[in-house]
């Protein structure tokens, strides 16, 4: 078990079920054996506590928790010395880590509120996934994220509640095999030892499922002694032959859900344009990265981190942050202004700024501009992009939806073309800042295509906030 957690905090997801399952079944042995009358209730407890003192899962449980502290402890202290006492607890690299899993941190930095039927929809909904062969799945595989699911999504729902079922019933048709059950028992609910503790992390993340795998694999195990103790014949090499057919089939049929030309394209414009920012950055300043983890484009999460590695990064999520910490720290932003701010003009996807002077272009960039919507927020369109900006910072937390509506609904990506017009949805949490005067400040670029309005505004569960409509020219 500590060979296990040195290489990884993953191993918890299978040392908790077993190890709890284990210590279970021992008490359960416990209760059998006791021959003192039920009445007795102190000798019980001193049984109870005898076997407990015997219990090997027992000794596993308490070393392995011993040696995660160790781990932890050695960890936070080689960070706390590094960074010479400068950092409260909260705010080292390993803390930041581990509160952001668990859906902690200040009210600024902490992910926002998780239903738990979102969170148990997008459970189920993994598993039936993972359950179904690829070749002989209905459902279209994605990454099902926070988003609300649509109606087709409910029968896999429902699929993967039943591979539980499966599972927790073939739980107790092995009662009188202890070290079967406890090894079905710990395949079938590893993956939810692993997941709920890192329930924020488990919708948005997929890798963070990865250990349902036990749930397919106990529930195909089942079906198959099923099947052999009903028909009593040798089904084995048929089923293997079967299985080996859909696995080829899947493989066959997953070899076109890759990134397409166009993404491997854009891919490699983003690495010319981090060596770019590698270049531009001196190494003893910090770069702000206001995105937090939802990081450009794509949303790739470690993107930024990846190339741009041996530089100071902070990510924040808060509002206000990132503030300039000292003349020459830089801001990196997925939109490109013609400003004396900016470091890398030849980018294309990723731009660095110097933060002091954005921060001063910003400030007066609009001030004697005309926002082409005045609402609780001023909407500028300046350089094939929007600047939002609210000196009040008024309903900051509101999501803002913004619909771009083309001369041309041929122009559109295809998922939007029936709406004729492009959407998206953000939030000033994961994207905005608020300059040294107090203002807040969010920016979008524009599409490629030509636009023949912009209809944009915010809204909560009440209902819509605000709301207005800008008509662009025909080119």
């Amino acid at each position: 078990s500590c060979l296990a957690l040195l290489m990884g905090w993953h191993g918890y997801a299978f040392l908790l079920p077993f190890i709890g399952f284990g210590l279970a079944a021992e008490m359960m042995q416990a209760h059998h054996s006791i021959a003192a009358p039920r009445s007795r209730v102190i000798y019980n407890l001193k049984y109870y506590a005898a076997a407990l003192r015997r219990s090997r899962y027992l000794l596993l449980g308490l070393a392995t928790l011993l040696f995660g502290i160790a781990i932890l402890a050695f960890n936070l202290g080689n960070e706390y010395f590094a960074l010479q006492g400068a950092v409260p607890f909260r705010e080292l690299p390993s803390a930041q880590s581990a509160f952001s899993r668990l859906g902690g941190g200040s009210d600024s930095e902490s992910p926002p509120p998780l239903k738990p039927v979102v969170f148990w929809t997008n459970q189920f909904y993994r598993i039936a996934i993972m359950t179904l062969p690829y070749a002989v799945n209905p459902y279209e595989i994605k990454k099902s994220g926070i988003a609300n699911l649509k109606y087709r999504d409910y029968p896999a729902i429902a699929g993967g509640v039943l591979a539980l079922v499966v599972c927790v019933a073939g739980l107790f048709g092995l009662r009188r095999r202890p070290k079967s059950a406890l090894l079905l028992s710990t395949l079938t609910f590893a993956g939810f030892c692993w997941a709920v503790p890192v329930r924020y992390n488990a919708v948005f993340f997929d890798f963070e499922n990865m250990f349902y795998i036990g749930i397919p694999l106990a529930a195909f195990t089942l079906a198959l002694l099923g099947l052999r103790r009903q028909f009593r014949t040798r089904l084995a090499p048929y089923f293997a032959m079967a299985a080996l057919v859909v696995f080829i089939l899947s493989v066959s049929a997953m070899a076109g859900v890759g990134e397409s030309r166009a993404e491997l394209a854009v891919e490699a414009d983003q690495m010319a344009d981090y060596a770019a920012i590698r270049a531009a950055a001196d190494d003893r300043r910090v770069i702000y990265v206001p995105y937090g983890y939802r990081v450009f484009l794509a949303g790739d999460t470690h993107q930024a981190s990846y190339y741009l590695a041996g530089k100071s990064l902070v990510y924040k999520y808060g509002l206000g942050d990132p503030k300039p910490k000292q003349a020459g720290d830089y801001l990196l932003l997925p939109t490109r202004a013609d400003s004396p701010a900016l470091l890398t003009p030849d980018n294309r996807y990723v731009f660095l700024y110097d933060w002091a002077l954005y921060d001063q272009w910003q400030r007066t960039a609009n001030r004697d501009a005309v926002p082409i919507i005045a609402n609780d927020w001023q909407v500028y369109l300046n350089d094939r992009r929007l600047a939002y900006v609210s000196a009040e910072c008024a309903n900051q937390d509101a999501p803002f939806f913004l619909h771009f509506v083309p001369q041309n609904a041929a122009a559109l990506p295809a998922g939007q073309r029936e709406y004729g017009s492009e959407t998206s949805i953000f939030n000033f949490r994961f994207g905005g800042y608020i300059l040294t005067d107090g203002a807040c400040v969010i920016e979008r670029p524009l599409p490629d295509y030509d636009l023949a309005a912009i209809r944009t505004g915010q809204h909560n569960a009440a209902g819509q906030i605000w709301a207005g409509e800008y008509r662009l020219p025909a080119p």
